[in-house]
């Protein structure tokens, strides 16, 4: 009878220690894949800081020509702060968004201004500067490749055995830069 419960205690002990490896296992190696898609979101950082930039600077000349109280300036300075805060990336993204729609109908509005008509400093930051900065840091933006690493995590995460597991032990899944 000894002989019988010591077989039983070491069959449930390889499987006690089966499953612990394989759990282990799985939870690690989802954390560094995760590690490895945060460190991709990286590449946003320069997004941010030359948006937040173009929106500074864009605050700077309507706040000489318009009003502060303006609708168009409180969306956008309301806007770059949104994308200068360290939020969750669906938010930064629809900042980033509402910013590149507002920057541009208060550039429009900017521009049949009188005063900036009258200062031709102004008026090129207006009509080629300011909008050039803006669709360069559009182009600029890094999101597809950050949100495919994302995705493809994200599948991996919820398709699979043992992203169930590394699920069941706290990992979660990685955020998209999607508005």
């Amino acid at each position: 009878m000894r002989k019988v419960s010591l077989t039983f205690l070491a069959i449930l002990l390889l499987f006690v220690f089966t499953a612990a490896s394989v759990t282990i296992g799985a939870v690690k190696g989802f954390r560094q894949e995760k590690a490895q898609v945060d460190s991709a979101l990286g590449s946003l950082g320069p997004l941010f800081a030359t948006r937040v930039e173009t929106g500074n600077n864009l605050l700077t000349v309507a706040h000489r020509h318009l009003p502060p109280e303006n609708a168009l300036v409180e969306a956008v300075a309301r806007n770059v702060q949104e994308l200068s805060a360290q939020g969750p990336l669906p938010l930064r993204a629809q900042a980033n968004t509402r910013l590149e729609e507002n920057a541009k109908a208060l550039l429009a509005a900017l521009e049949n201004t009188p005063g900036v008509q009258a200062d031709s400093r102004d008026l090129s930051y207006v009509t080629g500067l300011l909008p050039q900065a803006l669709d360069q840091s559009a182009q600029w933006t890094d999101a597809g490749s950050y949100n495919q690493a994302a995705m493809a995590f994200n599948e991996r995460l919820n398709g699979t055995f043992s992203g169930f597991l590394a699920r069941l032990f706290g990992e979660a899944e990685a955020q998209l830069f999607i508005p």
